[in-house]
């Protein structure tokens, strides 16, 4: 067990220290965006006054994509580290 936790240490590490590569940077701008959906949208929700109309929500998660990709684009390997569990909370198979 310590062999491969060690293992996929050294891994991360590797990818971490790699170069950034053109998939890298799409991956994590779709990933940047979604998550920035969620955090932009239920930020808007939990934290701000209520009620609120749909439109305005959607307007939070709309700047939460603009955010979230940009961020992405600028910041690919932070963004697919932090980003990626908030880029799934709304995926679930049916």
């Amino acid at each position: 067990m310590r062999s491969w936790i060690s293992q996929r240490i050294e891994c991360a590490h590797a990818w971490w220290k790699a170069p950034v590569t053109a998939r890298d940077r799409m991956s994590a701008t779709v990933i940047g965006g979604m998550g920035g959906f969620w955090i932009g949208a239920l930020g808007r929700i939990l934290f701000g006054s209520l009620p609120v109309g749909v439109t305005v929500v959607l307007l939070w998660g709309t700047a939460g994509i603009l955010a979230g990709a940009v961020f992405g684009r600028l910041r690919p390997k932070a963004t697919l580290v932090f980003l990626l569990p908030f880029a799934t909370f709304g995926c679930a198979p049916a």
